[in-house]
């Protein structure tokens, strides 16, 4: 038998350890507690952004339907006023997304985090995201949820970015991670692009917080929507015995027209001809109405399928064949890029893995014998690769969109290929340097300022 005395020792050593056992999960989760609401806000934010594009993208066709040539208005006057408000509201913070969160990783970059990760810059990024869909632009907002997710996670875990900056890289490359999980209901895809194409390499300190906010965006994101692949289910095969020269076709090209599609872009974002350029000057909002205009004559021209994301003509041509569209991969393309010039925020990301959809259907011409789907999951790997010049990327986020794990080696080597050759005819790749030009502009605009104020 236990003496009074022992038997108070007991219960006061058992009192200490549950006490000391309820303050560390108590700090536990209170330290991770801002990381939880980041991640389910996210989600949310994720689920919200989609239905809005649906509905955009819906509420344009509807207009189409009953009068096509609406679009002659309703496409420049959407752009004009997409320019409008960036330019009265939004000056500076807002772009494709994807590199306003790249340059936001950047160490000197602290003066311009306080102006694109603000709660302004997710209004104007998800509001002008939109106007762009609605009015029929080659515009997608899986780029531009990149921007709201870096700046959600970022605001509300203020307090840990201020310890240092590697803090706060953690923390915008979490955030830009778990946005993508969110938005293409991927997670393995959302972790490989903050990896490879937001922070280009693999800081071990922010990996585990990226985890936990992509498990927890992506759960937020798959409640409300349910599991889900983005382009649909696709079981299909292609061995490389038989297939390897549907491969190589497909990285080849995919790395030659990305890589022409990256120098170009990158050429305009710097610098336009003469005319264009003094036109884009005085006038910006004229200019994204002239842009408008056209992107309506091409719509137009192939009986609207080149209007919108090219999300549903991506799965479309999945899924259905893509009878008809065998003009496609050509023309979304030069949707993306005269969208692109405009001047009005929108994300390239879906639009690009569309334009690669259109290519791989060309290809899978050359091979009737072969089954097309895997060759327009091939063309989507190789253009995308080519674009961004990150493979990895490329054909993670497209096996596991499209629930094609069989084409893994196919989609690897095609990613790889296109990648490579992109590397040899273009060695600045498209985001980081869109970013580098970024910093650029507000490394300049700040020593503007610094010789007014004296």
């Amino acid at each position: 038998m236990l003496s009074r005395i022992q038997r108070a020792v007991l219960r006061s050593r058992s009192l200490r350890l549950f006490r000391l056992r309820q303050h560390l999960l108590s700090s536990l989760f209170l330290r991770h507690l801002p990381l939880w609401v980041s991640a389910i806000l996210i989600g949310l934010i994720a689920c919200l952004f989609s239905f809005g594009s649906a509905y955009a993208h819906k509420a344009f066709y509807a207009v189409y339907d009953r009068s096509p040539y609406a679009v002659l208005a309703i496409t420049p006057l959407g752009l004009g006023l997409s320019v409008w408000l960036l330019r009265r509201f939004f000056s500076g913070y807002l772009g494709g997304g994807i590199p306003q969160a790249i340059a936001a990783l950047d160490p000197g970059a602290k003066g311009l985090r306080e102006k694109i990760l603000t709660l302004r810059a997710v209004i104007g990024q998800i509001l002008l995201t939109l106007i762009g869909i609605a009015c029929g632009a080659t515009f997608g907002f899986e780029g531009p949820i990149v921007q709201v997710g870096a700046a959600v996670n970022y605001r509300l875990n203020r307090h840990l970015a201020e310890r240092h900056d590697g803090a706060a890289r953690g923390i915008i490359l979490a955030g830009a991670a778990a946005s993508v999980a969110a938005a293409f209901n991927a997670p393995l895809a959302g972790i490989v692009f903050a990896i490879e194409e937001i922070g280009h390499t693999f800081e071990q300190k922010a990996s585990s917080t990226m985890l936990l906010m992509v498990i927890v965006a992506g759960l937020t994101s798959m409640s409300v929507e349910g599991s889900y692949n983005y382009f649909g289910i696709t079981s299909v095969t292609l061995g490389m015995r038989t297939g390897w020269v549907a491969v190589l076709s497909c990285g080849i090209a995919g790395g030659l027209v990305g890589a022409a599609s990256s120098r170009l872009l990158l050429t305009i974002s710097s610098w336009m001809p003469r005319p264009l350029a003094r036109l884009r000057a005085l006038s910006p909002v004229g200019f994204a109405m002239l842009c408008g205009l056209v992107l309506a004559a091409i719509g137009l021209a192939c009986d609207g399928s080149t209007f919108g994301t090219g999300y549903y003509r991506a799965r479309q041509i999945l899924l259905q064949g893509g009878d008809g569209l065998e003009w496609y991969g050509v023309l979304k393309w030069l949707s993306m890029v005269i969208s692109f010039i405009s001047g009005a925020p929108g994300g390239m990301l879906a639009p690009s893995l569309a334009v690669g959809a259109g290519f791989g259907l060309n290809i899978a011409s050359l091979f009737p014998s072969l089954p097309q789907t895997a060759i327009v999951l091939l063309g989507m790997v190789g253009f995308f690769s080519g674009l961004t010049q990150a493979p990895m990327t490329g054909f993670v986020i497209v096996m596991e969109m499209s629930d094609s794990s069989s084409m893994i080696l196919p989609l690897m080597v095609s990613g790889l290929i296109a990648a490579r050759l992109s590397r040899m005819l273009s060695r600045k790749a498209l985001y980081p340097e869109l970013a580098h030009q970024l910093l650029r502009r507000t490394a300049a605009g700040n020593r503007v300022e610094a010789v007014a104020v004296k």
